[in-house]
């Protein structure tokens, strides 16, 4: 639709720069290209999981037909840019001008305020009905894991990195802590929307990104910690996929189809 022609080509602006870090996971060495920070092989992939989450939420509302499928993502791309500027400004006297990150910081100034414009332009429209969402205990429960693990790394991330299955920089920390916590406001919205429209991305974005970071997992399997570290790891992405798997083939008989009208 026409009234949706600025969302898409701002979605688009999102795809590419998810894509630019998100290929990161074929070649480890391309996360220099934008992260300020260096980053082993395991900590690359892992960060360009995060990103193809993000691919993968831009892709699939480029063909959005509604605001509503589009809202929890638009929040998520949001504060995920703007907290990770404001993380890094502690850090900016750091770098010297041959190394300073350029690009990340031009991308998180812009991206922040141009959601922050979209949100108010966009304000007020399509509005969740009264209902009740079957799958709130799982977007309420993820929430409620990835807000603590979000919590801790961002507060105390050199206490919080000891406690990782693999090793993690403090400064890593704080950026997983991020996008932590972005999933975790996502899941907060999407456990108070009835309508399956307005998850859908959500779930299938989540679903995706858990589904790359067991396989990213297995693949760095001997950098993991041998202890209880490396089990709560899997049980949770494993407890994930099954419940947002779930979620996907449960949802045109759970919940509200939210098309209509």
């Amino acid at each position: 639709m026409t009234r949706l022609f600025w969302l898409r080509l701002y979605f688009l602006f999102v795809l590419a720069q998810a894509l630019l870090v998100g290929c990161s996971v074929v070649q480890p060495a391309w996360i220099t290209v934008v992260l300020p920070w260096p980053a082993s092989p395991l900590n690359a992939r892992f960060i360009a999981t995060l990103y193809l989450m993000g691919a993968i939420t831009a892709l699939l509302c480029l063909f959005a037909t509604r605001y509503a499928e589009v809202r929890i993502a638009l929040i998520q791309i949001g504060y995920v840019t703007g907290v990770l500027l404001l993380i890094t400004l502690p850090h900016v006297g750091e770098f010297t001008p041959t190394t300073f990150p350029y690009r990340w910081v031009i991308f998180y100034t812009i991206d922040p305020f141009v959601t922050g414009l979209l949100l108010w332009r966009w304000r007020g429209r399509d509005p969740s009905p009264a209902g009740f969402n079957p799958f709130a205990p799982l977007f309420l429960s993820y929430a409620g894991v990835l807000g603590v693990c979000g919590v801790l790394l961002l507060v105390l991330p050199t206490w919080a990195s000891h406690l990782w299955p693999w090793t993690l920089p403090p400064i890593l920390a704080q950026v997983y802590s991020v996008f932590l916590l972005t999933c975790a406001l996502g899941g907060w919205f999407a456990a108070h929307e009835p309508r399956w429209s307005g998850v859908r991305i959500y779930v299938l974005a989540n679903l995706g990104m858990l589904l790359l970071i067991i396989g990213v997992s297995l693949w760095h399997a001997d950098r993991f910690d041998v202890g209880l570290a490396t089990w709560i790891w899997y049980a949770i992405c494993i407890t994930g996929v099954f419940g947002f798997g779930v979620a996907v083939l449960r949802q045109p008989g759970a919940m509200t189809e939210g098309l209509r009208g």
